[in-house]
């Protein structure tokens, strides 16, 4: 059985252990039993069908929860198959009800539950769980000599990725961007729409719309009609046409009205002037929009989104739905889950649970006080100690070793005798 080397406890063997980690783990994969324990999986994995197909292979069982550190309910074999069977898709499920995440984990690896898609014969699938079997049986070996050596690997192993916010997609990426051309326009736009918002509900015919080219600037321009505004603004009058041609169409088009099929909108090529005089409702038959509660919103979301500079090099093929002046990102959020989760996470996984209570010097007796207030303390204490609450921040590799680091120390802080002298501990922790 191989046994990982650690000359020392506390700091000492820590670092040793880190710097040789590469090493060692490459021996405990060469190892004859593990190899052995590893081909079989490889070999017969593809023959799991169901949740009971698993569990009735202890050879395949020992590795499935090996590679998620759950190896201890190897002989809860109902346990582990209910697990499986019920999956996680639905909230009450047994995965879902334990607050130790690494059954769930364990139970979404494998997509053997209800609605769920088996995930055995998918590419990669054999060589993720045997590289997580690898490093979870080389925490385990090193655990037996050191258990905190074993706690500080797997926190090493698992929360920085707990702690690395998904990485966003390219979709997610090309909205960002989209969303700050359209800020950016909309705030250069806001006198004009604020205007618009301000002044379009009192205008009570296609007359007095007309003849404030503001307004008309905003409604036009929402339906793409802004060669005619343009053609509007710039006329100049002469002996033998006193008004613009546009401004004339633009009137006839409001109050004619979109409902007949001979209305002079329905007439030209164009169906965006239909489109614009449906939405003012000053045609004949027509009910009068314009003082309707989200008119001059609709209006003026619908001008942004058809007047902002998309951004150069971006391509992005959905619709971009402007809702009060901005772009709805919603949709896109990347899959990050709360802080609050990710403390919950880390308070329901014992390794985890462990390093945190005892490098932030918790008490003994603190897992057994309401789980809200444990909350509250663990955010409270790491504010204090790190200067934030934030899970994510163990994603830098600098905050995760300092963390790690108390965790070590005072690990071995507590192994030493109590009758052991502050002079003696000193000099032990310098020599670490």
């Amino acid at each position: 059985m191989f046994v990982p080397v650690i000359p020392s406890s506390g700091l000492t063997g820590w670092r040793f252990l880190q710097r040789t980690y590469d090493t060692q783990l490459e021996s405990l994969s060469n190892n004859s039993q593990l190899t052995r324990s590893a081909d079989y999986f490889s070999e017969n994995i593809g023959k799991v069908k169901t949740a009971q197909d698993l569990t009735s292979d202890r050879r395949l069982l020992e590795v499935a929860l090996g590679a998620f550190g759950i190896q201890d309910d190897i002989d809860n074999r109902f346990f582990i198959q209910k697990i499986l069977e019920e999956g996680t898709t639905a909230q009450d499920s047994l995965a879902n009800r334990f607050s130790d995440n690494r059954y769930k984990e364990f139970s979404e690896a494998f997509g053997l539950g209800p609605g769920e898609t088996s995930q055995i014969d998918r590419n990669g699938f054999t060589d993720n769980i045997l590289a997580r079997f690898r490093s979870n049986s080389f925490e385990v070996s090193a655990g037996q000599q050191d258990d905190s050596m074993r706690v500080a690997l797997y926190a090493q192993r698992v929360l920085g990725d707990l702690a690395t916010p998904p990485q966003k997609s390219a979709e997610r990426l090309a909205a960002e961007q989209i969303s700050a051309s359209v800020a950016q326009f909309a705030s250069e736009a806001q006198d004009d729409t604020d205007y618009f918002a301000n002044n379009i509900g009192s205008i009570t015919s296609p007359e007095e719309l007309v003849g404030d080219l503001r307004l008309l600037e905003i409604a036009l321009g929402a339906f793409g009609l802004e060669d005619d505004f343009e053609a509007i603004a710039s006329f100049v009058p002469d002996a033998t046409t006193l008004v613009s041609p546009e401004l004339e169409k633009i009137q006839r088009v409001l109050e004619e009205g979109s409902i007949s099929n001979v209305a002079f909108a329905n007439q030209l090529d164009n169906p965006a002037y239909a489109e614009f005089s449906r939405a003012f409702g000053f045609g004949i038959a027509e009910d009068t929009q314009v003082a309707e509660q989200g008119f001059s919103t609709r209006i003026t979301d619908r001008y942004i989104a058809e007047n902002y500079e998309f951004p150069a090099g971006v391509t992005y093929n959905l619709p971009v739905e402007i809702v009060d002046g901005q772009f709805a990102l919603e949709s896109f959020t990347d899959s990050d889950i709360s802080n609050d989760a990710k403390w919950f996470t880390i308070m329901g996984e014992p390794p985890l649970r462990t390093l945190f209570e005892k490098a932030l010097n918790l008490p003994s007796e603190f897992g057994q006080i309401d789980i809200d207030q444990q909350l509250a303390v663990f955010k409270e204490r790491t504010q204090s100690v790190f200067g934030s609450d934030q899970v994510n921040q163990f994603s830098d590799p600098e905050i995760l070793d300092d963390l790690i680091t108390k965790y070590i120390v005072r690990s071995q802080l507590a192994n030493f005798n109590s009758g052991a002298s502050s002079a003696s501990i000193a000099l032990t922790l310098l020599q670490s």
